[in-house]
C-alpha cells in the first residue's frame, strides 16, 4: 500500500514526466500541442488519460450533462467507427452510457494497457509508449473530422 504523499508525488511526476516526453511530438498539422490538455475545441468532448495502480487508459469521453446532445455526439462517433479503427489500427471500446466514480455520465470510446502501475517508474516507459502512440492516432482522426462534429454543436 501507498501513503497519500507518495501517491500524489508520484502522480505529479508521472504527468510532468509524459508531458516532456510527448513534447518531442507536434500535432499533424505541425502544430505544437499541450497533449495533456488537448483542445478539441468541442464543448464537453475531451481526450484524456487516466492512470492508476493496474492500468492506463486513453479516452474519449463525452460529457455533455443533455443526454440527447451527449447520445448524438456518441452516435456520430459510431457512424465514423470504421475510419476510427482504419486510423488507430486497432478496435477500442465503445460505452455508451459511463458511469463515473461522482456519478456523472458520459460516454467514453477508450483503449487500456493492464499490468503498469502508475505508482511504478519502471512500467512508465510503456505506459508512455502506449500513450503517445495513440494520442497521435486520435490527433490524425481528430484533424480529419474536426468539422462533422462542429458542425453538430450549432
Amino acid at each position: 500500500m501507498y501513503s497519500k504523499e507518495y501517491k500524489s508525488e508520484m502522480k505529479k511526476l508521472f504527468y510532468t514526466s509524459f508531458g516532456k516526453y510527448m513534447s518531442k511530438n507536434k500535432s499533424i498539422n505541425d502544430t505544437k500541442i499541450k497533449w495533456l490538455n488537448y483542445k478539441t475545441n468541442i464543448k464537453d468532448l475531451y481526450f484524456k488519460i487516466d492512470c492508476k495502480e493496474k492500468y492506463t487508459k486513453i479516452l474519449i469521453d463525452i460529457q455533455h450533462n443533455d443526454d440527447e446532445i451527449r447520445n448524438l455526439f456518441f452516435a456520430q462517433f459510431l457512424e465514423l467507427e470504421k475510419l476510427f479503427i482504419k486510423t488507430m489500427g486497432e478496435k477500442w471500446t465503445w460505452d455508451s452510457e459511463y458511469l463515473n466514480s461522482y456519478g456523472q455520465k458520459s460516454s467514453q470510446i477508450s483503449k487500456t494497457l493492464k499490468k503498469v502501475n502508475i505508482y511504478d517508474k519502471k512500467t512508465w516507459v510503456s505506459s508512455f509508449k502506449f500513450l503517445e502512440k495513440r494520442f497521435i492516432k486520435i490527433d490524425e482522426f481528430w484533424l480529419n473530422f474536426y468539422e462533422v462534429f462542429k458542425a453538430l454543436e450549432n
